[in-house]
């Protein structure tokens, strides 16, 4: 009787231990993308000190400093700044891995902007990093930078897959869209529809 008391209290304390060693991604995950939103809310509102306190160190050390990477924000930011008021961007969590103690994760950002009075489409990506569990984050916005860099901007980076930032104007958006539609229809309906 005392053996199976102490074999289901070793076997509770396992379960439990295993248990409180799950990490919770949803939090994670959460967390992350408040982190994007404030990143988004700072460019948006101009707040570039808070901006640059949101990026990992590593991007603030390849411009020189705070002030060389807000310079360059700024400079970047002119080619997709909206003519007029834009809805806010929409923020989706694409990726997420943890190894040796710290979280990586990219999220996908969408926006349009007008510009010489046509709309544009713009897709990137942000990358972001917690060495705490995914309490606070580090975050920066890969259109300012090119994908072929990121080994030399951030330096800890992980495998993950991150394409290359799309601006597409209404016409090109529409195109694209209707060419993945006739990829994706099936052989019978494509050949009805070029015959009209």
């Amino acid at each position: 009787m005392n053996i199976r008391k102490l074999f289901s209290g070793g076997l509770f304390l396992l379960t439990a231990m295993v248990t409180q060693a799950q990490p919770d991604t949803a939090r994670i995950s959460q967390k992350a993308l408040m982190y994007a939103d404030s990143l988004v809310k700072t460019d948006r509102y101009g707040n570039w000190q808070s901006y640059a306190d949101l990026a990992p160190a590593s991007v603030i050390k390849y411009y020189g400093g705070k002030d060389g990477y807000i310079g360059h924000v700024l400079s970047m930011r002119g080619f997709t700044m909206s003519a007029i008021e834009e809805d806010a961007p929409s923020l989706q969590l694409e990726t997420l891995v943890t190894k040796n103690d710290q979280w990586q994760c990219v999220i996908r950002l969408s926006r349009y902007f007008h510009k010489d009075d046509k709309k544009f489409h713009l897709v990137t990506n942000l990358i972001a990093q917690s060495r705490d569990e995914g309490e606070t984050w580090r975050i920066f916005d890969v259109n300012y930078n090119t994908v072929t860099n990121m080994i030399l901007i951030f330096p800890d980076i992980m495998d993950m897959p991150l394409k290359a930032t799309s601006i597409l104007s209404e016409e090109q958006e529409l195109a694209q869209q209707q060419a993945a539609a006739n990829a994706a229809a099936p052989a019978g309906k494509k050949a009805v529809a070029r015959k009209k």
